[in-house]
């Protein structure tokens, strides 16, 4: 019972961002109403159970259903993109993660919280699933959730102002980046069902591999690199195929997913909050620059338009940055392709190195913790010695 009248609270947090129009609002207005649960722990209806106690099947759902929607963004535009772009892209790529890891270590240096986190929180990987990768992970969920939300909000807040008084250059007709599919609330047809129930399975199977090869989040990246496979191959085999996928997937995933972060806000994890958003700001801001540097500088050397090239490389998310190329008339397609590109490469690439980099921490922990206990006990041995020797 706690649990429904917390997902409940959730859904009506949820409910009342999606009036804001504001991005992900689903998941922001979970995840508040989780937080206040958490951080105050009411005993009304056991809600303090509830926000304490998180069931691990919330989590798998939003990731598994996060990881469907980005992998049918993967079909043979995207790989067109990549081939004709690839050396820019991928120098791109490289140079995110760089810097991306340098503003990490710098937001380490200036805060209180631990290397590890500091990484998370800097990777743009994505709102919403870099904090569910710390918490995978066991980094600090709060300072990741907070320096990601400022580097969205940062960059949805800026760039489309900022690239309005350029005005649009690009005109080109939007693909589709998807398999084909309807939205609407129930399937149409037995075919769009069945399709649906296939790819569903074929998702929790690759999650249940990668998770057997111990892939760290295997739930969004095992469900994504299998549905993206899935799109390839149907794409080419099957294109008149339409698969039903509701408009409100994903806003069911972000509830779940909001849910399970807002459970992690505990009052103890919010020390040293003010440290985390002003250098959180700061180390935003400096990535911002940079890669919006090296946009322009990539829009002057090739064919692409420089609000194109910005919108596409920046650290921003998928949603966001197709919304403003439509309304700034610059080519989504690319966008949203390298976009999608980006935080695929992000979430295969970062999770692996976070899991080594937990384990050195750990080893490091582990032998400074045994030399502390070795000097503490040859201290205590000599003291000792020494006192026997002064009462002889």
């Amino acid at each position: 019972m706690p649990y429904v009248v917390y997902f409940i609270l959730c859904g009506v947090g949820g409910l009342l961002f999606s009036f804001t129009n504001i991005f992900i609002s689903w998941m922001l207005g979970a995840l508040v109403v989780g937080s206040l649960v958490a951080f105050f722990q009411p005993d009304f209806l056991n809600l303090k159970r509830a926000a304490n106690m998180i069931p691990a099947s919330w989590n798998w759902s939003g990731l598994a259903i996060l990881g469907v929607q980005l992998g049918l963004y993967f079909n043979m535009t995207l790989i067109k993109t990549l081939s004709t772009y690839w050396l820019i892209i991928l120098a791109m790529l490289v140079l995110t993660i760089i810097f991306a890891l340098i503003t990490g270590f710098f937001f380490f240096y200036f805060t209180k919280t631990d290397l590890l986190s500091g990484f998370i929180a800097t990777a743009p990987g994505g709102m919403t699933a870099m904090p569910i990768i710390a918490q995978e992970v066991g980094a600090n969920v709060v300072t990741v959730t907070v320096t990601q939300v400022l580097r969205t909000v940062l960059v949805t807040s800026t760039f489309p102002v900022l690239l309005s008084f350029f005005g649009g250059y690009g005109s080109s007709t939007p693909e589709n980046l998807t398999m084909s599919y309807n939205s609407y609330f129930i399937p149409l047809t037995l075919g769009q069902l069945g399709w649906t129930v296939f790819l569903s399975a074929l998702a929790i199977l690759g999650a249940v591999t990668f998770k057997k090869l111990k892939i760290p989040v295997p739930w969004l990246l095992g469900v994504m690199v299998t549905v993206a496979i899935f799109n390839l191959i149907f794409d080419q085999l099957a294109p008149t195929a339409t698969l039903w996928w509701p408009h409100w997937a994903l806003p069911v995933a972000q509830l779940f997913l909001g849910a399970c972060i807002g459970a992690n806000m505990q009052r103890k994890l919010f020390r040293d909050a003010k440290a985390v958003i002003v250098v959180g700001i700061i180390s935003s801001l400096a990535l911002v620059i940079v890669l919006g540097a090296l946009s322009i500088l990539v829009a002057s050397q090739t064919q692409l338009d420089m609000i194109t090239s910005i919108l596409a490389f920046s650290p921003g998310g998928v949603a966001e940055m197709a919304v403003t190329a439509v309304e700034l008339g610059a080519d989504s397609t690319f966008v949203v392709s390298v976009q999608i590109i980006r935080i695929m490469a992000v979430l295969l690439i970062l999770p692996p190195l976070f899991q080594v980099l937990r384990k050195y921490f750990l080893k490091e922990e582990k032998e400074n913790h045994q030399q502390t206990s070795w000097y503490r006990k040859g201290y205590l041995v000599r003291e000792e010695s020494e006192k026997r020797g002064r009462n002889s």
